[in-house]
């Protein structure tokens, strides 16, 4: 069996020519078949149709010689029988030629063969058809009568009876009808069989020209066949030649070629550059453990293993993984004469080799990179640090100082949790998930809050950090090993706060410096320290002036239109005010991306092209503070609720089904889940919802939503009486 599949292997170009040359064959034969046969049934049609041509003429001198006979007191029968027999023929006509009941331009000659007609054939059928059952209408009196339409009496003599009389005004009355009807009947089966003389025509052009192309197949196919012969023999010299070349290339290429099997071995096949590259030759049948131990780190090796085991899985994206490569630009360190190291720096390039459709081994390239590495992180250092002072800037003179110095504060927070998050050791499936929850949501605030001032450069970064982490939530499973790429994209957002918070230093009025130091002692970035704001009026206005912002440009980059209007805001306590804001951050792009419609749906519906997002904060003294947030857009629609939650697998489709409103809204509070298919920037994570839920279950408040279809959604959240919590300032923390 084996023996017979390599010999089809081998021979797979004239296999294929073969099956190809069966294939257009059948696809010849086939329509000439089909177009035989329509041919034929056509040619059959049209020979029905012109024999029954006459019969029109044949009724009306039925009809006349019926009325010549009455009147003369003759033998009506022969011409009542000539009348009946017409009538039967032409009945078949019909039928045969009846359109088909679904209109699909059809009719038939025989019960197994339909034919395909014309649109103007059917109109022609369907013209005979009317002038025909018209006609019919008046024949059926005549030919239904039966027995003998005369009386015979001693004092009258033979006359007419009863049956007679009527016979003779039915007579008369089909005579008139078959003067009209007779010729448009002879004209619509004139036009039929001229129909079917163009179509049987057209059908013999079609066959011909079927044939044409079966010998011009056949030529191809011929000429295909001995053009294979041909370069079959020049493909094996080539190939002979491409061998001579490969080995050619392997000698004097600058980089490091070699494959790895599926059992880590450096394959005989690689390039001699890998000798100077690596210092030690041969490297044939060494793993690739063997190869770098002595050049890199353990973590570093042990990571690039691990890269490498991924590779093999099947699951694996491939252009996800390499992106994450740990040996992109990787320092590997030699012993020179002198007993002294040199450092150098290598690019291993990773690619899958697939034979038949299996992963078979990995392709791996290497560079020496020292010289480009070195220029590269000068010159990047230096494009990076102007580029962000001056965008940082840039956005610092935009923003409200004061805004400006309490982002900076709740940032500083958040940041360090996170890091102390990535620090915690957690080995457990169940902890692993829980920690990027946690993450999650901490960084999905610093990008709302960011978005709400417009500092695009720490928003964006954080949009970066987000996307990380959302490809580890959709992997299938989850390690301690998965969370490090996310500390180097901490890092680098560490860095770009203590770069805007020198900035706010230097440039903001007011401003002075205070450096933030997390758990392991490092600076976590300079900032302006945010003064106290006592003045509630000016606090409540800076918050509005953040939202007012947010909901501007939301709404600018979805091609909406929407205005913010707030009551109360001067009246939120001090520890509740982080909260409210970031509640209301969450909120409002939830409103304007999910709620508020385009200016023109809104107009269709009767509505203001301009949307509106109304905000009310109450203090109601002992039952605590009520926070309403509102929309008056298209509400929320329970039908894609369902949808959303059995497409993300929450739901089967039975239990969606059967939840009533009461029980679907709660989903919309769930971590990772959204209405929206594409996540952006603003809206799709199904985080920010669950943000708001777990800010109000750490101030111990309550959460309800409501909406009326096309017409609003609203968000309640009670908070606690200030009284009622010892310390609600660290719970916000």
């Amino acid at each position: 069996m084996k023996k017979l599949l390599g010999r089809l292997v081998a021979f797979r170009g004239p296999v294929l020519i073969g099956f190809a040359l069966i294939v257009f064959a059948l696809a010849v034969l086939l329509p000439g078949f089909q177009l035989a046969g329509r041919l034929d049934d056509t040619t059959a049609a049209l020979r029905l149709v012109s024999e029954q041509r006459r019969q029109a003429d044949v009724v009306a001198a039925a009809l006349g010689a019926l009325r010549d006979r009455l009147d003369s007191f003759g033998y009506v029968d022969e011409p009542l029988n000539e009348v009946r027999n017409s009538m039967a023929e032409l009945d078949a006509l019909e039928r045969t030629l009846d359109s088909d009941a679904e209109g699909t331009g059809r009719f038939a000659v025989s019960a197994s063969r339909p034919i395909r007609s014309s649109p103007q054939l059917t109109e022609d059928v369907v013209a005979f058809r009317t002038t025909w059952q018209h006609l019919r209408l008046g024949l059926v009196p005549v030919a239904a009568f039966q027995g003998v339409p005369y009386s015979d009496s001693e004092t009258a003599g033979v006359h007419l009876n009863e049956g007679g009389r009527l016979l003779v005004q039915e007579s008369r009355k089909a005579i008139v009808v078959a003067r009209t009807d007779g010729t448009r009947l002879n004209a619509a089966l004139g036009q039929i069989a001229a129909a079917l003389e163009a179509q049987s025509t057209r059908l013999s052009s079609y066959l011909r020209l079927l044939m044409l192309v079966a010998l011009a197949g056949t030529l191809a196919f011929g000429t295909s066949l001995t053009y294979y012969a041909i370069a079959r023999r020049r493909h094996a010299a080539q190939l002979a030649d491409a061998r001579r070349q490969t080995e050619g290339i392997l000698q004097t290429v600058k980089e490091g070629l070699f494959l790895l099997d599926t059992k880590g071995k450096i394959g005989a096949a690689h390039s001699a550059s890998m000798k100077r590259l690596f210092k030690r030759d041969p490297v044939a049948g060494l793993s690739l453990e063997e190869l770098l131990a002595p050049l890199v780190p353990t973590r570093t090796l042990n990571t690039a293993l691990r890269f490498v085991e991924v590779l093999w899985s099947e699951r694996t994206k491939e252009n996800l993984v390499r992106s994450i490569n740990p040996l992109q630009e990787v320092e590997v360190s030699f012993e020179t004469g002198s007993g002294g190291q040199e450092s150098r720096w290598l690019e291993f390039d990773f690619h899958r080799v697939r034979s038949d459709g299996k992963l078979a081994n990995l392709l791996v390239a290497v560079n020496d990179v020292t010289h480009r590495v070195r220029l590269g992180r000068e010159l990047a250092e230096l494009r990076e640090k102007a580029q962000s002072q001056v965008d940082t800037l840039l956005g610092v003179l935009q923003v409200n100082p004061d805004q400006l110095r309490s982002f900076l504060a709740d940032s500083d927070t958040a940041m360090r949790m996170i890091n102390a998050m990535l620090r915690e050791p957690a080995k457990e499936e169940a902890a692993l998930r829980r920690k990027i929850e946690t993450i999650f949501r901490q960084m999905h605030g610093i990008k709302g809050e960011a978005s709400a001032l417009g500092l695009t450069t720490v928003q964006g970064r954080a949009h970066e950090f987000e996307e990380a982490l959302k490809g580890l939530r959709e992997q299938a499973s989850v390690s301690g090993g998965d969370f490090l790429t996310l500390a180097v994209r901490l890092d680098d957002l560490f860095s770009h706060l203590e770069s805007l918070g020198d900035l706010v230093a230097r440039f903001a009025p007011g401003g002075h410096t205070a450096t933030a130091t997390d758990e392991s002692g490092r600076g976590a970035f300079s900032a302006a320290a945010p003064r106290p704001i006592v003045d509630q009026a000016r606090a409540a206005n800076s918050m509005i002036d953040t939202l007012d912002q947010l909901v501007e440009r939301i709404a600018e980059d979805r091609g909406k239109s929407a205005r913010l209007v707030t009551h109360g805001l001067d009246v939120v306590p001090e520890p509740y005010r982080r909260a409210v804001k970031d509640i209301a951050v969450q909120a409002i792009r939830n409103c304007v991306v999910h709620g508020i419609e385009t200016p023109e749906l809104r107009q269709l519906g009767g509505k203001a092209a301009t949307g509106t997002l109304t905000i009310h904060f109450k203090d109601e003294g002992a039952a605590g503070y009520r926070l309403v947030i509102e929309d008056d857009g298209a509400g929320l629609s329970l039908r894609r609720i369902r949808e959303a939650a059995v497409e993300r697998g929450i739901l089967s489709a039975d239990d969606a089904a059967r939840l009533d409103s009461k029980q679907l809204l709660p989903l919309l509070f769930r971590a990772g889940f959204s209405t929206q298919a594409v996540a952006d920037a603003d809206a799709g994570r199904g985080v920010g919802m669950s943000l708001v839920a777990e800010i109000v279950k750490e101030l111990n408040g309550r959460l309800g939503i409501s909406s009326g279809e096309g017409r609003y959604t609203r968000l309640s959240v009670v908070l606690p009486s200030l009284h009622s919590v010892q310390s609600v300032q660290s719970a916000v923390a």
